[in-house]
């Protein structure tokens, strides 16, 4: 079962992993991945379709004729765990082409990294060292040198043909025929951490008109700036919810980036190069900071002047008061539980097993298999399953009157106890059967802290239970530590 669990992380990770193909083609328009679609904007930023539908890439490549390439990359399911994958070309006249045909396995010996001539560059994984190759557009392979690495990550090639990559948390270049380090602690942790592979901190990099060099830094929600000389600076920073994958400047220096969020959505954001200046990104953090900082005093001083005006403390005066109310305010409020997504949101896509209904036996995401063409309810518990016998008996009735096609009910329970998933299945098994679920989906994950799940719906591994009702895979309600009436769930 561990093994069936490391299966279906791997494949998770790597299909929600976020791309970072965003190019500009000679019209001046925009296309971009969001791992399901390219999307094309057009030069003045007012409209965007789709050029590219029903593909999986996370790199893309434009040749000096506008001629679009990348990948498509698909997992079969547990039955084979088999990957596939085939290269594509969309030509500037609207073709599609297969330039690799289906073929199993992942993509090697292949890059989407070139020069402006064509010629694509890449780094091949060796038994000791690594080995920079180069494959010219006439179809000629050379390794020109090879060299020890730690955890190559993302890789980009300047129009002159000098290779940039991450290797852990460090930028190099390869410049004739050497290695070069180019900046240390790019997201400033220091040195190499073995727990914090792979490294998943710095994503797209691309350059400038002068050569300076930009990286997207998710976990900083930042882009930053590597000059000529070295010097590293914060240009850019993200919304909260938000991250940069990826970027590009047009003709103008204005700066189009990628950006992503927790729940898989995508968008593009542009920057006028007047814009870009690291005092805006310091004034605006300074803006956050004074209106959290405004907002929490305006709470405690109107608390405070509550308790005056009712003489609550009789003996008091108003800065005593107020300081007992700076403790109770952010007791009740900025500390208060709060668990799951908000309502509106998009569920996302996670990996439960299933101990009964349709799926039983099997390890199926239920947002992905049913939540667009079904209403229903998600579950998440945190607490004794003994305690949730009636609900689910009533939940499950609600089969009896509803369309199970249109309505869905799926209960994640989140091993609270830490135990191992075969005791799990089991006693989960045997839960479900004594009362009688045959429609409603229980289902468990590895704890309350995975990433990959409870990670996913930001569930709190403090409350009880976390409850959404959903519609076409929009929360429409939520609730937290639920004691009301069950038929309060009824999502008809």
């Amino acid at each position: 079962m561990k093994n069936l669990f490391l299966i279906f992380f791997i494949s998770t990770t790597t299909l929600a992993h976020p791309g970072v193909g965003i190019v500009k083609n000679s019209k001046g328009e925009i296309f971009y991945t969001d791992t399901e679609r390219v999307w094309r904007i057009s030069a003045d930023g007012k409209t965007k379709t789709v050029a590219v539908p029903n593909v999986h890439t996370h790199e893309l490549f434009l040749d000096k004729n506008d001629n679009l390439y990348g990948e498509h990359l698909w997992y079969e399911g547990e039955k084979t765990n088999k990957w596939g994958h085939f290269v594509w070309k969309f030509s500037q006249n609207g073709t599609f082409t297969k330039e690799i045909a289906d073929t199993e396995g992942f993509l090697k010996n292949y890059s989407f990294n070139r020069d402006a001539e064509g010629n694509m560059y890449w780094l091949e994984d060796g038994k000791i060292e690594s080995i920079f190759m180069k494959k010219s557009v006439d179809g000629k392979i050379e390794a020109p040198i090879s060299f020890k690495t730690k955890d190559v990550r993302w890789k980009f090639c300047q129009k002159n043909g000098t290779f940039y990559f991450v290797d852990d948390n460090d930028l190099y270049k390869i410049e004739n025929k050497k290695v070069i380090l180019v900046a240390k602690d790019l997201d400033d942790v220091k040195g190499e951490d073995p727990s914090r592979k792979p490294n998943n901190s710095t994503f797209g990099i691309w350059d400038d008109k002068s050569g300076d060099i930009f990286v997207a830094l998710i976990n900083k929600r930042q882009i930053r700036k590597i000059s000529t000389d070295g010097k590293m600076t914060v240009i850019y920073k993200c919304k909260v919810g938000w991250m940069p994958t990826g970027g590009l400047f047009d003709d103008k220096n204005n700066l189009w980036i990628l950006e992503n969020n927790h729940i898989n959505q995508v968008k593009v954001v542009k920057v006028s190069a007047n814009d870009l200046k690291e005092t805006n990104i310091q004034n605006s953090n300074t803006n956050d900071l004074t209106i959290n900082i405004l907002y929490t005093f305006i709470g405690l001083s109107f608390v405070g002047f509550i308790f005056c005006k009712l003489n609550f403390f009789k003996k008091m005066n108003f800065l005593i008061s107020t300081k007992i109310a700076f403790i109770l305010f952010f007791s009740t409020n900025l500390f208060a539980q709060k668990s799951g997504l908000e309502v509106g949101s998009d569920a996302p896509a996670f990996d439960p097993i299933h101990v009964s209904g349709a799926d039983k036996g099997k390890m199926v995401c239920p947002m992905c298999k049913y939540g667009a063409k079904t209403d229903g309810i998600m579950i998440w518990l945190n607490d004794d399953l003994k305690n949730y016998e009636k609900m689910l008996s009533f939940l499950e009735g609600q089969y009896l009157t509803k369309n199970p096609k249109n309505w869905k009910v799926f209960v994640v329970y989140m091993n609270p106890e830490g135990k191992s998933m075969e005791e799990m299945k089991r006693n989960l098994t045997s839960f479900s059967e004594k009362i009688g679920l045959k429609n409603v989906a229980l289902t468990f994950i590895p704890s309350t802290t995975d990433p990959e799940t409870a990670g996913e719906y930001k569930i709190n591994p403090k409350v009880k239970n976390t409850i959404f009702l959903y519609e076409k895979r929009v929360i429409t309600k939520k609730f937290i530590d639920f004691k009301g009436n069950f038929s309060d769930l009824d999502n008809s």
